[in-house]
């Protein structure tokens, strides 16, 4: 059950929950306006010895170019590497184990086994921060309005034609009438993830794949997809189409206007969510 970001005055109008305040920790010095005098900056954290291992491994692991299935040293090896003991360097694999970035098997042959990219833990990272600011849907709506949008232009723009050919190709028709729900969510999906590939730039990949599964976790969920079949697979089709051809103003408009009728949707079936809080799952 969501909760709503906002509660109602004597008027009937819906105030917005303030949430957490957000700490612009490089312009603490001068201060901002409208800012609290008695709210003082936070010390600068001190690392603990686990997370400065857990930073050491991560380079490690970018360094020795370790691909996911690879496994890491054993414990007495990395224990005597890194220099720290045993539960240091425990939690240090657990901290990493939780981010999503390694996973840890156990008994006979087991250890730390590199996991991979999983843009769902930025997600859910993200929709922390999200929660606790007191941010809502609206504002994930926006952000995602303002954004992937980037990426369809710039893979209008990408020099290799024939690969953002072959990759789009799938996406340059309808989907069928008697499409399944899964079919269509799988379908839906991949083209956001092949478009976001194609632009060969990771922040800005990761960065919308975040929202995107906020997005469809907590927003498309509440939909029956399949009544959507036809305005999604005809915009994925105009939006493909463009790509092909180069026309990157065009594209840019079109991922728009894609992504307007799919919070406009929402926004009409489920007035009341639009100002819930994001929520953390």
């Amino acid at each position: 059950m969501r909760r709503t970001a906002g509660r109602n005055d004597d008027s009937g109008i819906v105030a917005a929950v303030t949430g957490l305040p957000i700490r612009y920790t490089l312009t603490q010095e001068h201060g901002l306006p409208g800012q609290v005098d008695d709210v003082t900056p936070a010390p600068q954290r001190v690392i603990k010895m686990s997370e400065a291992v857990a930073q050491d491994i991560v380079r490690d692991i970018v360094a020795r170019g370790l691909s996911v299935g690879d496994r890491l040293p054993p414990e007495a090896a990395m224990v005597s590497e890194y220099g720290v003991s045993r539960e240091s360097l425990r939690e240090a694999l657990r901290i990493l184990e939780v981010q999503g970035l390694i996973v840890i098997r156990r008994g006979p042959g087991g250890g730390p086994v590199v996991s991979g990219i999983d843009p769902r833990n930025l997600a859910r990272t993200s929709a922390l921060y999200f929660h606790l600011s007191g941010a809502n849907y609206d504002e994930l709506f926006e952000t995602w309005q303002s954004v992937e949008p980037i990426l369809a232009q710039k893979v209008a723009h990408a020099p290799d034609r024939r690969l953002v050919r072959e990759a789009l190709a799938p996406y340059l028709e309808a989907f069928a009438p008697d499409v399944t729900q899964q079919h269509l969510v799988s379908t839906a999906n991949a083209f956001h993830a092949v478009i976001a590939e194609l632009s060969h730039n990771r922040v800005l990949t990761l960065i919308v794949q975040a929202v995107s599964h906020i997005v469809n976790d907590q927003v498309l969920s509440d939909f029956d997809p399949v009544l959507a079949a036809g305005q999604i697979g005809h915009d994925h089709e105009e939006i493909a189409k463009a790509i092909v051809d180069g026309r990157a103003s065009k594209a840019r408009r079109l991922m728009e206007e894609h992504i307007v009728h799919i919070t406009d949707a929402y926004r009409a079936s489920f007035p009341d969510r639009v100002l819930s809080l994001v929520e953390w799952r």
